[in-house]
């Protein structure tokens, strides 16, 4: 099967993105993909011929619009309940309490 889309550099790229992003990003984009808040992990579609990385304005449109519905689909969860992408890591109230009675002791020491 024979594609008729004209294959574009990752600088031409670049250049066609809203807020032009540099053309490191937009490898990242390429290989390592964007984290969508649902969690899924979103890849500009490219193609490699020889050492360099190709892409084409259809592929960027796709991949933008990919990772938007990805957002909004985590975003319209209809009342559902949620588990946060990581769960906070804190201080119990009694650790936070002898943090704050450490400090206090050594800003007397230091005569602050």
């Amino acid at each position: 099967m024979h594609e008729t889309q004209e294959y574009i550099t990752l600088t031409q790229a670049a250049k066609l993105a809203p807020s032009r992003p540099s053309v490191n990003c937009i490898w990242r984009w390429c290989r390592k993909g964007v984290l969508a808040r649902s969690g899924e992990r979103i890849r500009l579609q490219h193609v490699r011929i020889g050492g360099k990385l190709y892409t084409t304005a259809d592929w960027l449109s796709q991949f933008g619009q990919t990772l938007a519905q990805a957002d909004a689909s985590y975003f319209q969860l209809e009342g559902k309940p949620v588990a946060p992408v990581s769960a906070p890591r804190g201080r119990t109230e009694k650790q936070r309490q002898a943090a704050i009675e450490k400090a206090e002791r050594e800003l007397a020491e230091m005569g602050v």
